[in-house]
């Protein structure tokens, strides 16, 4: 095309460069603060460790404290109190001779104890007599603390009956997560593009970082399932183990709720150390007025100083991790400890067969996820107020 008179930048527009900046910004969260994270001690969020079964196993125990919750009203009062009742898994704490107290945490507390005479592990019954102070018994409610003294025998009594507590066998599958392939021609690969030096190697990292979000979300989420007929299995989550310490009735994540939880935990001998939540979940837990949530940083070697966020209560100090693949409606407390990687294959890049032109590699890793104690830890469900609810 020809012009007269000045040129200018609207009448020249063929083989004009593009201005672009090569420095791509990727648009979609990588993060991934369960699998990679460092929390407040400046240790990572989830250690890890190999493993060479498709199923592992480990085996939880506790011991039989010697304190058990009422299950059954006794509304009786005084000398007429002859029967405290327990579970019958929680029966076998006592023996004929304990002394006990029965404690309502809600009153003022008095100085009845009794004298265990009877136990049935069947009902979970047990048969008291006075021992001191009977005449001030209170009514017993469910769900007050039964708690056992000592043992009151006569001098060169025989011992008691022998109680123990059978160990836990828990089991979890290792997932394959993949294979996902990559595929990419030959020519594809000798195009230059603008912010790409290596077209190829640039897919595989984004095709990796998905890999490990997958493991992210399974880790939360996941069921453990062993599908021996088509032979494929998947690993289960915190959501799927965490099941003896549950809170469905708050709706919001409040600094409350959160001690209720850990006073459970706390009294089950436990002592969770990380809060895990989404951020739109942990609102009121951020307001900046809030004097009983402290904000530090520490250095990270491989991403710096980081800001975070703990809790202190009297049942335990908690460090917080943002999740933003936890859902809003979910929360978790664990202890780090307790909670593991069990890789059998880390995430690899494998070539594939060349078959024709182009390059093939396919991505994979093989791992489970390992929780120790879950009756030291809790979650909470069905969380409804939250930021953008």
């Amino acid at each position: 095309m020809s012009y007269a008179g000045k040129v200018t930048t609207y009448d020249l527009t063929v083989g004009e460069k593009i201005d672009i900046d090569e420095l791509i910004y990727m648009i979609s969260p990588v993060d991934s603060p369960l699998i990679n994270g460092v929390a407040a001690d400046g240790k990572a969020v989830l250690a890890s460790s190999g493993v060479t079964e498709t199923t592992f196993k480990w085996m939880d125990e506790e011991i039989l404290l010697p304190r058990a919750a009422a299950d059954a009203v006794n509304a009786n009062t005084g000398t007429s109190v002859i029967v405290v009742s327990v579970s019958a898994a929680d029966s076998y704490k006592f023996q004929v001779g304990d002394l006990v107290t029965v404690m309502d945490e809600g009153a003022a507390q008095h100085n009845a104890v009794l004298r265990v005479t009877a136990v049935n592990t069947t009902s979970g019954d047990l048969t008291v007599e006075g021992w001191a102070n009977h005449a001030d018994q209170t009514a017993i409610a469910v769900g007050d603390i039964v708690t056992c003294l000592g043992t009151a025998l006569a001098e060169g009594s025989d011992p008691g009956t022998s109680r123990s507590i059978d160990r836990v066998m828990r089991s979890n599958y290792t997932q394959i997560f993949g294979p996902t392939p990559m595929f990419m021609s030959r020519t594809e690969q000798q195009i230059s593009r603008y912010g790409v030096a290596d077209e190829f190697s640039k897919q595989v990292f984004n095709r990796s970082i998905e890999n490990v979000i997958t493991r992210e979300q399974a880790y939360l989420y996941g069921q453990a399932v062993n599908d021996t007929t088509n032979k494929m299995r998947s690993t289960g989550g915190l959501s799927y183990f965490l099941s003896s310490n549950v809170d469905s009735s708050s709706t919001t994540l409040t600094r409350a709720a959160i001690e209720t939880q850990l006073q459970t935990c706390y009294n089950n001998g436990g002592v969770p150390d990380l809060l895990i939540a989404n951020p739109a979940t942990l609102a009121t837990l951020n307001d900046t007025d809030n004097t009983a949530t402290v904000r530090h940083t520490f250095d990270d070697p491989r991403r710096g100083r980081v800001a975070t966020m703990s809790i202190f209560t009297e049942f335990g100090d908690v460090s917080v991790t943002r999740n933003r693949w936890c859902n809003a409606e979910t929360a978790f407390l664990v202890k780090k400890e307790g909670i593991q990687r069990r890789v059998m294959q880390p995430l690899v890049v494998e070539a594939l067969a060349k078959t024709g032109d182009s390059d093939k590699v396919q991505i994979v890793c093989e791992e489970g996820l390992q929780l120790k104690g879950q009756t030291h830890m809790a979650r909470f469900s069905g969380l409804t107020s939250y930021t953008g609810s």
